[in-house]
């Protein structure tokens, strides 16, 4: 089965990137993992839809407000030195331990 990993930020442009490095990175590890990118008014939409939510670090003032959406769902802030390294591979070892 598909994990679904959603990242939200403001508009979805540099998490667009961040998200394509987290896709590699577990295709890299041959985990069956979605991951995308998409702006904070597609929340509601893609949010039911992912098991796990990563949030900009220019949008982290949203993290609880996701997570009150989202109370099943693991809802948490991409640390901003890991989001400016666009350290992908740390970016899916937060993801899969929010899952665990």
């Amino acid at each position: 089965m598909t994990t679904i990993v959603n990242l939200f930020c403001s508009a979805g442009m540099s998490t667009s990137l961040f998200a394509q490095k987290m896709q590699k990175e577990a295709e890299a590890r041959g985990l069956d993992f979605d991951i995308k990118a998409y702006g904070l008014a597609e929340v509601d939409t893609e949010g039911p839809k992912a098991d796990v939510i990563l949030i900009g670090p220019q949008a982290r003032y949203m993290v609880s407000e996701v997570a009150g959406k989202f109370p099943d769902t693991p809802v948490k802030d991409i640390p901003m030195q890991m989001y400016g390294l666009m350290q992908g591979d740390k970016g899916l070892d937060l993801a899969l331990e929010l899952l665990n």
